[in-house]
């Protein structure tokens, strides 16, 4: 680069002598023999640069190549040192492999120790499984269809884990369900002519449950009126009807706003989905509330040690709960409504 410099300053100045010359033709003989030993100087001084770069270039691989051979020395004295304790750096080679070795075995044989552990442990679990088992086999009764005298001990305190279990269910459903126009499930009640709500099929116990049903907001339940004694029927329709709820806030009002609106800005009626006319249609309740227990039990903490499984029914919600060790039992809810001014509440069909 420095050479490339100097040698493009050269032709300039060449350039510019031409130049001066051709211009002053006119110059004094003196002037121009002060030129010519100007240009000659600036030879000589060229001629001296070139020469200490070439020197200095020399001086600079001179360098270079003596780095290398210091290099080149210092690796190879390293190998001969290495070279000269070779003993040494076998001796510690083979104190290595010892100890993987050593550290292998002990590993091993504490594979072996703790496998050993919990195949022992996992017979004996067994052994008490297969205990417990025998001694639950014992209390079931011998005869098909019938319930030992153990299992009738036990049925209060079962039927009122049962009622519990459907009623945190039922309240997980009211969640589900909270912002929708569906009836909504209260606490269970406990009926049937066996024992406190309790029949057996089979080997099966079989929990009968009413479920009163609370209409949804905006929405009025009556139960029809039997014809021959002006009373209601032991299984009666529902009725649905819609009531004004202008002045509520959370809500528009099914009566008196526009259908364009209802339907852009809140869900539609109870008449308008598990209804059939005005009447409330068992069928698509019950298709219904099928499906929100399936949803409400899988957020249940009891779903990671039992499975629950809807079984096929028209008018009820049929249950089957099932534990880890097999033992089954059946629930069903069938559906209410409370009278108006009164504790009782009636089936509906």
């Amino acid at each position: 680069m420095a050479r490339f410099a100097l040698e493009l300053v050269a032709r300039i100045l060449r350039y510019l002598i031409m130049n001066t010359q051709v211009v002053n033709e006119e110059l004094d003989k003196e002037t121009r023999e002060r030129m010519q030993q100007r240009e000659e100087m600036l030879n000589r001084e060229m001629a001296r640069l070139w020469q200490e770069i070439e020197q200095r270039d020399q001086e600079l691989r001179d360098q270079e190549l003596r780095k290398q051979e210091k290099s080149v020395s210092a690796w190879a004295s390293l190998f001969l040192a290495a070279l000269q304790h070779w003993q040494f750096w076998a001796v510690a080679g083979g104190l290595v492999l010892l100890f993987g070795l050593c550290w292998w075995l002990r590993k091993r044989s504490h594979q072996t120790a703790s496998k050993q552990t919990a195949s022992s442990s996992e017979d004996n679990s067994r052994l008490d499984t297969d205990k417990k088992e025998q001694e639950e086999k014992l209390s079931i009764a011998l005869n098909v269809g019938t319930i030992s005298a153990q299992r009738l001990l036990d049925v209060p305190e079962s039927l009122t884990t049962v009622v519990e279990l459907v009623d945190e269910l039922l309240r997980r459903c009211r969640n589900l369900s909270r912002n929708a126009f569906v009836p909504q499930p209260k606490p269970a009640i406990a009926v049937g002519n066996d024992i406190d709500g309790m029949s057996h099929c089979e080997d099966h116990a079989v929990y009968h449950l009413l479920v009163p049903l609370k209409p949804p907001r905006g929405h009025s339940f009556h139960l029809e009126m039997d014809t021959v004694e002006a009373m209601p029927a032991r299984k009666s329709r529902l009725r649905v009807e819609l009531e004004c709820t202008c002045r509520r806030e959370d809500m528009l009002c099914f009566l008196h706003c526009c259908k364009e609106e209802l339907r852009q800005n809140q869900s539609a009626s109870l008449l308008d989905t598990l209804c059939t006319g005005h009447r409330l249609d068992m069928e698509k309740t019950t298709r219904w509330f099928q499906i929100l227990v399936k949803a409400a039990w899988v957020v249940l903490p009891q779903s990671t040690r039992q499975c629950l499984t809807v079984l096929p029914s028209r008018r009820s919600c049929k249950l089957r709960l099932t534990d880890r060790s097999s033992n089954t039992l059946l629930i069903e809810v069938m559906f209410g409504v409370q009278q108006d001014g009164s504790d009782t509440v009636l089936s509906i069909e």
